[in-house]
């Protein structure tokens, strides 16, 4: 298989998962609509599944999903709401995208034009929507600081992007995320190729280029690097603001204090520039003519008194102001310092081939190792019969290990069945609603994943005929809605599921009568 095969097969494995989570998140949205988490949970599914589309080749996902990306953007941003119909809809798109997953060869065209169309239909008419590449890069959510929020004037940035020289083998290509960067602004591009080595020494499978890049843009600067998302923790890039009405160093550091002082009424914006407005940018200036080198001017910042300084010095406000607001500016720091930095990866996908061949070997260690101990106990070596025990110590331990490696929860499956119970009930006209209970039981993968169909089977006859039509329900004095509860639970050694619903159930005489009309029996 060719590293491009792989890419791919990589790629339908992750879509299927966010599929699954955005079924879920979708379940969840329509009983919360206006939760943003789950809002931007399925936004990022979206977005995840339409960049790694287009970059992996599938086209026709990448092109229909930013369809339906598009439509939550404007949920996300406060322009749409979230309705019954709009997530009926979301659901069928995520069904099309898993049918153009399974068999890309079979697209159903006329089906992805009409939940286009009538998810355009849901969009504000008043409302102007915005159409951008399918390779886009996505809008920040919900939460971000004020640095990720659209800019109401352009900033001019300088990007220096340096790939892996392996990115090719990555499945991306660096062009196409260059060329990406002109849809968010006006852009120069430079290509650097100094670091091209001589003929002889050119792996064909490297990249060797690097670029400089001077983009103007009023997305800010998180757009620019949404685009890099999937390499950036690889490559090096660098992204400075070359022209802004405000010095990037002193948003970083003069203006955050400056903004304390002045929410707390210690000081007026005015009184501050006068003290600050000129210190800085001169210097910057004169580095970039060219008329002194960033040595000299360190040195000559270093001796410049600190801003709280200055101001204490001025007489506009006491050093003990200036020390509080000092320490909550470190606070906040500190605090988007830790929200920034991201968990190690705590889990990695495994074929589920290599896991059965692992349990195979263990077995076979198993078998060994009581091959060991029997030999140990017969030749009465003390010493051969403490490696005996230890090897049978860690045996055990490495086969209970392994076995607990295949177990997941039941969860993973009940959650699945409340997609079943929603279309089904509406099909029927009944009013249904899922309940579960253990969804943290464990079992082996292999016995849920035989387990699914016969729970189908089940519920889908506990909603058909167990629980009657809302107005037979209201006759008998019973509320509109039915329930249908799963739960697993251990008992011993095994593990028991049971079903039920709070239906009229079966009517044992009515099944007799029309067997024996039909002479069954």
């Amino acid at each position: 298989m060719s590293k491009t095969d792989q890419h791919r097969d990589a790629y339908k494995e992750e879509a299927n998962e966010l599929l699954a989570e955005l079924e879920t998140s979708l379940l969840e949205l329509e009983e919360s609509p206006d939760d943003p988490e789950l809002i931007g949970c399925i936004f990022r599914a979206l977005h995840t599944i339409k960049g790694s589309g287009a970059m992996f080749g599938f086209d026709d996902i990448a092109s229909f999903t930013h369809e339906v990306e598009t439509v939550f953007d404007m949920v996300r941003n406060g322009e749409m709401s979230v309705t019954k119909e709009l997530v009926d809809l979301t659901l069928s798109a995520r069904d099309h995208i898993k049918a153009l997953l399974d068999n890309p060869d079979s697209i159903d065209k006329q089906k992805a034009g009409e939940i286009i169309a009538s998810l355009k239909k849901l969009s504000p008419d008043t409302k102007e929507q915005k159409r951008v590449n399918p390779c886009s890069p996505a809008p920040p959510p919900y939460g971000n600081n004020p640095e990720s929020e659209p800019q109401e004037r352009n900033i001019t940035y300088r990007i220096r992007f340096r790939p892996p020289p392996d990115i090719f083998t990555k499945g991306i290509n660096p062009v196409l995320l260059i060329n990406e960067l002109s849809t968010i602004g006006d852009c120069r591009i430079a290509a650097q190729t100094d670091t091209i080595p001589q003929l002889n020494d050119i792996n064909p499978e490297f990249c060797y280029t690097y670029w400089d890049v001077i983009l103007t843009t009023s997305q800010g600067i998180n757009a620019i690097k949404d685009i890099f998302i999937f390499i950036e923790d690889e490559c090096e890039l660098d992204i400075d603001v070359i022209d802004d009405s405000r010095n990037p160093d002193e948003e970083s550091g003069y203006t955050k204090l400056r903004d304390v002082l002045v929410d707390r009424g210690y000081i007026t914006r005015d009184d501050f520039q006068k003290i600050t407005g000129t210190h800085k940018r001169i210097g910057e200036i004169l580095v970039e003519r060219g008329d002194i080198r960033q040595e000299d001017l360190q040195k000559i910042l270093v001796e410049q008194k600190p801003v709280g300084e200055m101001l204490v010095d001025a007489g506009l406000v006491d050093a003990g102001k200036v020390e509080s607001a000092l320490t909550e500016q470190q606070h906040v720091n500190n605090v988007r310092q830790k929200q920034q930095k991201t968990d190690p990866v705590s889990s990695i996908r495994v074929s589920s081939d290599k896991l059965d061949r692992l349990v195979d070997l263990v077995g076979e260690l198993v078998t060994v190792q009581a091959r060991l101990t029997q030999t140990a106990a017969t030749t009465n070596d003390p010493e051969l019969l403490l490696v005996a025990e230890e090897v049978e110590r860690l045996t055990n331990e490495l086969r209970d290990n392994t076995m607990s490696v295949r177990m997941v929860t039941i969860g993973t499956m009940f959650s699945k069945f409340k997609r079943l119970v929603r279309d089904l009930s509406g099909e029927l006209g009944k009013e249904v609603e899922m309940s579960t209970e253990g969804a943290e039981t464990e079992l082996d993968k292999t016995v849920i994943d035989k387990l699914n169909d016969p729970l189908v089977h089940l519920i889908r006859n506990s909603i058909d005929h167990g629980i009657e039509a809302p107005d037979v329900r209201n006759d008998y004095g019973k509320p509109g809605q039915g329930i249908v509860h799963l739960s697993a639970r251990h008992s011993g050694a095994n593990v028991l599921i049971e079903i039920m619903d709070n239906g009229a159930g079966l009517n044992p005489e009515a099944i007799c009568d029309k067997a024996v009309e039909k002479g069954l029996i």
